[in-house]
């Protein structure tokens, strides 16, 4: 495969990045509105939901792995 055609992530992957960052500077009450909102799409609320369980203090995530965190941010701040 030429160097010059190489794609590092697919198109599915490059815009679902994107949601990360349109996401990445919204408030945690903003991305807790935004993942309740059934009107958005389902890529977006994962994308909000990705950055809250990131943005979590210690207290919430207990410093448990992605999965675990995700569960425990979910049942932290009911959404």
């Amino acid at each position: 495969m030429d160097p010059h055609t190489r794609v590092l992530a697919g198109e599915k992957r490059q815009r679902f990045f994107g949601l990360i960052r349109q996401t990445y500077n919204l408030t945690q009450d903003q991305l807790i509105a935004v993942i309740r909102d059934r009107g958005r799409s389902a890529r977006y609320r994962c994308a909000a939901l990705r950055n809250l369980v990131c943005s979590a203090p210690l207290a919430v995530t207990r410093g448990a792995c992605y999965l675990e965190r995700r569960r425990l941010v979910r049942q932290a701040y009911a959404v």
